[in-house]
């Protein structure tokens, strides 16, 4: 499954992926990886005002799991 993830920066500057596969933010939470068909993407937090994703990938996973 697919869904967006849009990602805002401290400078404002944004990025918004339309075809993650998945997002994860590392045990040490020092750095957001977001995966897509083309390519990965690893972003420190540091350099994040803030993120989003698409609400459907969570309640899509709790009917899978049921």
């Amino acid at each position: 499954m697919q869904y967006w993830v849009k990602v805002v920066f401290i400078d404002n500057k944004e990025i918004e992926l339309k075809d993650a596969i998945r997002h994860t933010i590392s045990d040490d939470m020092e750095i957001l990886e977001i995966d897509t068909p083309k390519e990965v993407m690893i972003i420190p937090l540091k350099q994040i005002k803030y993120f989003s994703c698409d609400a459907t990938v969570f309640s899509n996973q709790k009917a899978e799991s049921v």
